[in-house]
C-alpha cells in the first residue's frame, strides 16, 4: 500500500520558545495529551518511549530520531511492530514550531505512514489527526491560552430547580384552597 500523510498546523498566541517548553520535550508527552495517556515511560538515553493509551490494552514504543532545540523540530517514529493501537505503520512524524511573531507562533505536527491491511488513509487520518488536535489543545491549555468551559450543567439546573419552585407554589395554594 502506498504512504499516505497527515498534517495539523495551529497557529498559538505564545512565543516559540514557550510552545516549544511545552511540546518539544520527547519525555514529557504525556503533559500535553489531557489525560489520554496512562503513562510514558522513557529509556536511559530519553530517546525511546513507551506509551500506555488509557483503556486501551498494549503499549505504543516510539524512537525518536531527530531533535533540534535550535530550530523547533522533533522527529518520531513508531518502531514496534505490529502494534494493535494505531491502525497504521510505517509511521514517522514531525513536530515544528515556528516564530510568527516575537509574541505568536505556529505549530505544524504531521506525519508519514502506511494504512494497515482494512485501513483507510481517510480513516488513519482522521485518527492521527485527533491526536495532534489533542496535543496542540494540551498546550494552548498549558500555556493559559484557552477558555475554561462553562458549566452548562449548571446552568440548566438552575432553571430547573425556579421551574420546579413555581410549579410547587402554586400547587401549595391549590392544596390550600381545598382544605
Amino acid at each position: 500500500m502506498a504512504y499516505s500523510r497527515a498534517s495539523v498546523t495551529a497557529k498559538v498566541g505564545a512565543p516559540a520558545d514557550k510552545v516549544w517548553e511545552h511540546i518539544g520535550s520527547f519525555a514529557n508527552i504525556k503533559a500535553i495529551t489531557q489525560g489520554a495517556l496512562a503513562s510514558c515511560d522513557v529509556d536511559k538515553t530519553g530517546t525511546i518511549r513507551k506509551l500506555r493509551v488509557k483503556g486501551v490494552k498494549g503499549v505504543i514504543t516510539e524512537r525518536l530520531i531527530k531533535y533540534d532545540s535550535q530550530t523547533h523540530t522533533q522527529i518520531y517514529a513508531i518502531i514496534d511492530k505490529p502494534n494493535n493501537i494505531v491502525p497504521f505503520v510505517n509511521y514517522t512524524a514531525t513536530i515544528k514550531v515556528k516564530a510568527s511573531t516575537a509574541r505568536s507562533s505556529t505549530i505544524v505536527w504531521s506525519s508519514r505512514f502506511e494504512p494497515k491491511k482494512g485501513q483507510t488513509p481517510e480513516g488513519c487520518r482522521e485518527f492521527a489527526h485527533g491526536i495532534y488536535d489533542l496535543g496542540i489543545g494540551g498546550v494552548k491549555k498549558r500555556l493559559g491560552l484557552t477558555k475554561p468551559k462553562k458549566k452548562a450543567a449548571a446552568k440548566k439546573k438552575a432553571p430547573a430547580k425556579a421551574k420546579a419552585k413555581a410549579k410547587a407554589k402554586p400547587k401549595a395554594k391549590a392544596r390550600a384552597k381545598k382544605i
